[in-house]
């Protein structure tokens, strides 16, 4: 088969060195933005490479929404294998790529979009073919665990840690996607819709790490506790409820012992109770190879199709937790709210819709999951 690349950066060259080690697998060009040399290797002409008769795959690792969805539209309406890695577009778009795919003949292949060089959605796409899955839980960003595992091994404050993170390759300059949880929200939208079967049904806003202080640090350590930045989802009884924010979790758990930029998941329905996932959730070589797994399958005609056959709707009552605030505001209105020390209360078991309750008292509060 023949394939094009769209798009020459970090995760691109990763694609292009492990296509020549799959038997039956060509690169015919590469598609990159018009301020590049136009060679005959690389083109500009995104459409006419996606289209292009003679290509089968496409691999799709360009940055941000455009032209990244007009392309895919394009390559899923003349029928090409799409692969892409791209949660920024696939979160808000999936809907319409896979009806492309089935009307024109493609397929779309999403793997590298969460979790990286995990085959976490492809266990999600397997497992919830014989049973509904009751949720899954983990951390889906390595750059906000490398800043909390620092913070709390090495007793760095947050501004710090982050430094240290851009300086070693795993935050962004602009590192805002990272750090307030939404490159975990586009990753939870894509998750719940492959593991429920669902249209995406909408997903509130990320609590990210920004507000997690040296203060915190000192609490969760007294308490025997580790903080790291989750999205926890449920389904139950027809609709699904997520929440991606920090997490104070004890010592022991799974999640609470991921080091450094690690990324690990795991996965509940009731035949098996949880299955856990661990690995690097983004980088050159892990995120391609994903790619080039998803490609194989196309080579071997054993594609997971995804299926959104339901329109689940949110409902944030689902999840009851108990919610740790740090606020200098009088909470004590919240339901089943009482001052846990000094400026911390604790709320709940409450839903999660508390943190609207809790922000509009404070909007600089820091909320957090306590377990």
């Amino acid at each position: 088969m023949k394939a094009v690349l769209l798009g020459y950066g970090t995760v691109g060259k990763g694609v292009e060195k492990l296509v020549s080690t799959v038997d039956g697998l060509d690169l015919k060009a590469v598609f990159v933005l018009p301020e590049f040399e136009n060679l005959p290797y690389f083109s500009n002409d995104g459409e006419g490479l996606v289209t292009d008769p003679e290509v089968d795959i496409v691999f799709e690792c360009l940055s941000g929404t455009e032209p990244s969805n007009t392309l895919i539209r394009r390559a899923l309406e003349a029928g090409k294998h799409v692969i892409t890695s791209n949660k920024a577009t696939v979160a808000p778009n999936l809907e319409d790529y896979v009806k492309l795919a089935a009307e024109n003949g493609g397929s779309i292949q999403i793997e590298a979009s969460v979790a990286g060089g995990i085959p976490f959605l492809d266990a999600v796409l397997k497992l919830q073919k014989l049973e509904d899955l009751n949720g899954f839980e983990g951390i889906f960003n390595g750059t906000s665990n490398y800043i909390l595992d620092q913070m709390q091994k090495e007793g760095q404050d947050l501004d710090t840690a982050l430094k240290a993170a851009q300086a070693m390759g795993y935050a962004e300059a602009d590192p805002t996607n990272d750090v307030e949880g939404f490159d975990v929200w586009y990753k939870t939208v894509i998750t719940n819709m492959l593991a429920y079967k669902t249209e995406n049904g909408g997903l509130r806003q990320p609590l990210g790490i920004s507000r997690i202080t040296p203060e915190d640090i000192a609490l969760a350590k007294k308490e025997g506790k580790v903080i790291r930045h989750i999205s926890r989802s449920l389904q139950k009884d027809g609709k699904y409820a997520s929440v991606i924010a920090p997490a104070f979790l004890d010592k022991d758990e799974y999640l609470a012992n991921v080091p450094s930029n690690y990324n690990a998941q795991l996965i509940y329905a009731d035949s098996f109770d949880k299955i856990g996932l661990f690995g690097q959730g983004a980088g050159q070589m892990a995120t391609a190879q994903a790619m080039l797994a998803n490609a194989i399958d196309t080579l071997e005609n054993s594609e997971r199709p995804i299926l959104l056959e339901k329109a689940m709707q949110p409902d944030d009552s689902l999840i009851q937790e108990t919610w740790l605030v740090r606020s200098g505001k009088d909470l004590s209105s919240l339901p089943a709210a009482r001052v846990k020390e000094g400026s911390y209360w604790l709320i709940g078991p409450a839903g999660a819709d508390v943190i609207d309750q809790v922000q509009a008292l404070d909007p600089e509060a820091m909320i957090a999951l306590w377990r």
